[in-house]
Order: structure tokens, then sequence, then C-alpha cells
């Protein structure tokens, strides 16, 4: 064989990957995203310090970012939110994304804490009219959020996420996002737990199959490469399954992270952390995730949890990823190699 024809079948190589990254989700983008959290009710998201966060992130490779503001639940269903309260802190970020060419999911949370409810799957109440008030109260903000997110032309909006109680609901549910999408024209999705998105009947109503991405990947202690890779490609073949079985609709990782902990991988949704080999073994889990991007069809992005703007005092929190370990990882998978810009 000549050199010119091995130059031609390495370039045929080489498009053929490029293609087949490219066609993972050729009819909408791939989300290389991270959510940017914040210490209080959300003041950092319009600081200096944000405006550096986005530009470090886009340049390691990272195109969209997500962030969460809250409302807050109190035990006889209502959701508590200001309505005359500025807004700048939500659409600031938004805006200074879009002027770094990067794009945007708005994920409103609720704030439970302070209740008895230990995370937003427990929310749940004995009676319907506890329920009716949580339904309209809910509604009557989120569409509020969707107004915000239509204004600054946000790319993604999620409708809520994690309410495994709420939603066998399932009329609420279509009803919200009806009323969403009457103010807002992006994509919209809902975010389930991981071990809950298949008994989601609204799916239909969405443009992506929204999933918090923490499906545990190994029972063993300090788990090798090789095992969080087989992990990952037996769960996209049952994610590329469900993917058939709603017409080829694409899930969208809302919600994915790893703990520095010595559990992230059989228990990535808990918080503890520490343990023997915990870094190492938190690089492992993501960059076995990161991998998805060119080996699941049915995957059209993911939003890390979670980054923090450095604000001066800021604690330290759970799931932060900035470390020079992970920074690495994310420029390796997103900024020098693996999916194109812009499919």
């Amino acid at each position: 064989m000549n050199r010119r024809s091995r130059l031609v079948i390495s370039v045929a190589a080489l498009l053929t990957l490029i293609g087949f990254c490219a066609t993972a989700a050729a009819d909408q983008p791939f989300f290389k995203g991270m959510t940017v959290s914040c210490q209080t009710w959300g003041i950092e998201w319009q600081t200096p310090e944000m405006e550096k966060t986005l530009a470090e992130l886009k340049s390691l490779g990272v195109d969209s970012i997500a962030i969460h503001p809250y409302a807050q639940i109190q035990e006889d269903g209502h959701v508590r939110f200001r309505r005359t309260r500025s807004t700048t802190y939500i659409t600031t970020p938004l805006h200074w994304a879009h002027e770094l060419g990067m794009r945007t999911m708005l994920i409103p949370h609720i704030a439970y804490w302070g209740t008895k409810f230990s995370w937003r799957g427990d929310i749940d109440f004995a009676t319907s009219e506890e329920w009716d008030r949580f339904f309209t109260d809910y509604q009557t903000w989120i569409v509020e959020m969707a107004r915000l997110a239509e204004s600054e032309h946000a790319e993604i909006f999620c409708v809520g996420l994690e309410f495994s109680q709420a939603e066998k609901f399932e009329e609420r549910w279509r009803k919200i996002i009806g009323a969403v999408r009457a103010v807002y024209h992006g994509a919209v999705t809902y975010g389930a737990n991981w071990n809950d998105y298949e008994r989601v009947k609204f799916w239909d109503a969405a443009d992506y199959i929204g999933v918090l991405a923490y499906f545990p990947l190994a029972k063993s202690t300090n788990p090798t490469a090789p095992e969080l890779s087989a992990a990952w490609q037996k769960r996209c073949e049952m994610l590329q399954e469900f993917s058939r079985q709603h017409g080829g609709k694409k899930f969208l990782f809302t919600e994915i992270g790893y703990n520095e902990s010595a559990r992230a991988a059989a228990e990535p949704w808990a918080f503890a952390t520490g343990g023997e080999h915990a870094a190492e073994i938190q690089q492992r889990c993501i960059d076995a995730a990161l991998s998805v991007a060119c080996n699941c069809p049915a995957v059209a992005g993911m939003f890390w949890w979670k980054w923090f703007p450095e604000i001066p005092h800021n604690e330290e929190e759970n799931y932060r990823l900035q470390t020079p370990e992970i920074k690495a990882l994310l420029s390796k998978h997103w900024r020098t190699a693996g999916i194109p810009e812009t499919r």
C-alpha cells in the first residue's frame, strides 16, 4: 500500500469518527453544559466574578450554562416566591453567556430546607387541597420563570426536577408544560431522577427526556476505568432503547455529577465525601461520563453539577468541580477533542 493510499484511508477513518460524533444528535446540538450554582438566592450570578467564571468555562470547552433560581416549598403546599424582587440576577448571566456565544438553560429549583421534606422527591401531601395549592402556586411561579427565559432567549427551559411524588399527576404537568409553551418558545424538558424517568408519562409533551444522571456505576471499591466505561456502555444501551420507544426523542442530562468520594461510583447521589482514593475515583467517574458524548447517540447533552463563581469567603461545597485535574478533563473532552462545536 503506497503512502497516498494510507493517507486517504486515514483521512476517511478520521471523517468516519467525526461523522459518528456529529450524527449522534444530528438534529439538535450537543450541550456541553455546566450548572453555575450559588450559595445565596442568586446574587453571585450578576457579579464580576460570574463574568470571569463564564469566560473560564468557555476556555475549557463548555458551550452551555445553566442557572437555578429558587422558590420555597411550604409544608401546606404553598410555593413561596417574591413577585416584586428584581430579576436581573437571572437575566444578567443569561445575557452574558449569550454574548460569549454560549447557550443557556434556566432550571428553576424548589428549596425544601427548613421543612419536613428531605429532598424534592420527598415533597408529598395528604390531601387534594394541598396538592391543588402546590400545583396552582407552582404553575404561577414556573410561568414567570419561563417568561424570563423567553426574554433572554434561553435555549432550554426545565419545568421541574426530582418531583418523584408529584410526577403521578400527569395532567397537571401537561397543563404546566402547556402554560410554559404559551410564553416560551425554546426547548422544554423536565428533569426526572435517574431511577424515575421510566415512570414519567408526559415525555411526549417535552422536547427532551430530562434525567438527573446519577446512575450507579460500580459496587466495587476503587473501580477501574474499564469497569466504569463498561457500566456506561450498558447504561447507554438502556437509554437508547428507551429513546427508541419514544420515537427517537433524546435524553438530556439536566444534572450529572460526582462527589470527591470513595463511593462516587456506587452512590453518585450521596453527599458524603472522602475515603481512600476519593479524588482519583471522582476523576475516573467524570472521565468515563464525558466519554458518553461520542458513544451514546441517545444523549443530546449534559449539564455538570456544579461550578461556583469565585466569590471571596464562600465555603467549598459538595460536587465542586473546580480542581486542576477536573478542569483538565473538561478541556480534554470538550475543547481539544471530542464533539465539534456545531452539529
